[in-house]
């Protein structure tokens, strides 16, 4: 997998600039960057280059993933639209059409737009709009019979309020779009389907990175406590990385005293969340032509809650809000530290020594590891009063098919060559972006709140206390009633 990257890197070499005079690739070469006056007035004690690899075999064999999405882009239907302008609103366009092409991935973005809309013979126009400004504006288009946009990018938790007022298309009918497709987020449009209707779906185009929640671990803290780091690293690949695991550790560390064990602050608020998903259980079932329901009982997230119990019940944890959480454990006061992938910029020169995993998974015997999508994630939707449904659905299927795979590549070999620490956590990277995973729960929460209370909130408010079950049966009622009105079988 690593030879694989190199060859990325050469066949990159304008866009990554980021080779040594010898001729291989350093992860991480801490004297390289301040050779090229990069990183001034930053710590950059303790840190070190690479190792070698402790035998981690790359998760997924893909192939030059370059050529896949241009193989898949080549194969949809053939258009030209002479140069219609084609409208995309959206409350964030930081990632799918950046202002400045600073960073590898908004440079790719720029060219991604411009390569569909020669294809297309579009003129694309990304128009940021406020989110809650955006349902209102559509709702009155709708009704008027007006013109809004011809495409939304939207988040993830907002799918249930323009859903609330009957704005979105039901994407499975517009012409010539194809959900199965292989550079779609099959999990994206199950989880925001209902009845016959699916709102929205997601790809590579429209989930930056950044979206990603990791663990994060101090090498040197976990080596005096007696864990084989490498030991770690290999056991993501055996399917062997669990919750229990990562408490066992806890409590390993424990007995050195004066660590932190396990820390968290951006994603504080999430971490029932992204452990109860992450675990193997589901907030909400759903899918096509299917009523959503309620999909866990207090008895089958029994174990789930018996590990958030025990992370929040070690005196040593700080995963409620603690600011400063990240800079710590740069300095090496916390042994595991849960975070969103974009931390590891800030990590780049810190003293400490850092390793990164994916999120654990809840037994042995799930399958994939999982990481939930935040609320602000953001997917594709097209406006229910759209004239012309076909022009949306190619464009957005375009824009998903030109993005598949190599836009994180790039994302792998920039962090490769400058920010990661070890051959092995460059491997965990690329698998943690393939884990993507949605609830139904929190793009419909926020606007039936009966959703949210059975899910997400309960979970959150029993995180620490492991009463579920004395609430849970009433609230689920609740929700299932609410789902069952909403969401039914009827056209």
């Amino acid at each position: 997998m690593i030879l694989k990257r190199i060859l990325a890197l050469l066949c990159a070499a304008a866009v990554l600039a980021s080779f040594d005079s010898c001729g291989f690739i350093v992860v991480n070469d801490i004297s390289s960057r301040e050779s090229r006056g990069e990183g001034e007035g930053e710590e950059g004690e303790g840190t070190e280059t690479a190792r070698p690899s402790t035998g981690y075999v790359k998760y997924t064999d893909r192939t030059d993933a370059k050529a896949v999405s241009e193989s898949y882009l080549n194969s949809l239907p053939e258009r030209d639209y002479e140069g219609a302008v084609f409208f995309v609103a959206t409350p964030s366009k930081g990632y799918f059409a950046p202002d400045d092409t600073e960073t590898v991935l908004s440079r790719l973005a720029v060219q991604r737009n411009a390569e569909v809309s020669e294809k297309l013979n579009i003129t694309m126009l990304v128009d940021e709009i406020d989110g809650n400004t955006m349902v209102e504006q559509l709702n009155q288009a709708v009704a008027s019979g007006s013109f809004f946009t011809d495409l939304l990018l939207i988040p993830f938790y907002q799918v249930g309020n323009f859903k609330a007022h009957s704005t979105l298309l039901n994407i499975r009918t517009a012409p010539f779009f194809d959900l199965d497709q292989p550079f779609f987020i099959e999990e994206s449009s199950q989880m925001t389907s209902g009845g016959y209707t699916t709102y929205a779906v997601a790809g590579d185009a429209t989930l930056s990175p950044s979206d990603f929640a990791a663990v994060y671990f101090n090498r040197k803290i976990l080596t005096d406590a007696g864990v084989d780091t490498a030991a770690l690293y290999r056991s993501v690949t055996e399917g062997a990385w669990t919750w229990d695991r990562l408490l066992s550790v806890c409590a390993a560390v424990n007995t050195l005293g004066g660590y932190a064990t396990v820390s968290a602050d951006s994603v504080s608020e999430r971490v029932p969340d992204l452990v109860f998903k992450s675990s193997g259980s589901d907030y909400i079932l759903t899918g096509t032509r299917r009523i959503p329901v309620v999909g866990y009982t207090a008895r089958t997230a029994q174990s789930v809650m018996n590990v958030l119990e025990a992370l929040y019940a070690d005196p040593s944890a700080r995963l409620r809000e603690a600011p400063g959480a990240v800079g710590d454990f740069s300095e090496g006061k916390t042994a595991f530290h849960l975070d969103y992938l974009y931390a590891m910029s800030w990590l780049t020169n810190a003293p400490a020594d850092w390793g990164l995993l994916p999120l654990p998974k809840g037994s042995e015997s799930d399958g994939d590891y999982r990481t939930l999508m935040p609320g602000d994630a953001q997917v594709f939707a097209v406006p229910k009063n759209h004239t012309n449904a076909e022009i949306p659905a190619i464009v957005l299927s375009a824009l998903c098919a030109a993005s598949d795979g190599y836009m994180y590549d790039a994302y792998v070999d920039y962090n490769m060559v400058n920010v990661l620490r070890d051959n092995d956590a460059v491997n965990m990277l690329d698998l943690i972006l393939d884990t993507a995973s949605f609830d139904f729960a929190l793009a419909f929460g926020n606007a039936f709140p009966a959703i949210a209370d059975a899910t997400y909130r309960l979970v959150r408010k029993c995180a620490a206390s492991n009463n579920l079950a004395d609430e849970f049966p009433s609230k689920r009622v609740e929700a299932n009633q609410v789902m069952r009105q909403y969401f039914d079988l009827s056209y």
